[in-house]
């Protein structure tokens, strides 16, 4: 059995390039269960710290940024 993990890209800009890596990345692993989240365009701090708190209350999370 694999563990689900909560995945959060966010980027400053459109994301684009942390998809491509996050797509490359999940290639490596077999049975890769994952729910994904992206944030696009985060620039202050508020914005990070809503983001943190979320990340907070779910487990196995995995931040790309």
């Amino acid at each position: 059995m694999s563990e689900k993990y909560n995945v959060y890209i966010i980027s400053d800009s459109t994301g684009e390039t942390l998809d491509r890596i996050f797509l490359s990345l999940k290639s490596q692993f077999n049975n890769f269960e994952y729910e994904k989240k992206e944030f696009v365009f985060v620039r202050t701090e508020q914005q990070i710290n809503k983001i943190i708190e979320e990340c907070k209350k779910k487990e196995n999370v995995i931040i790309l940024y």
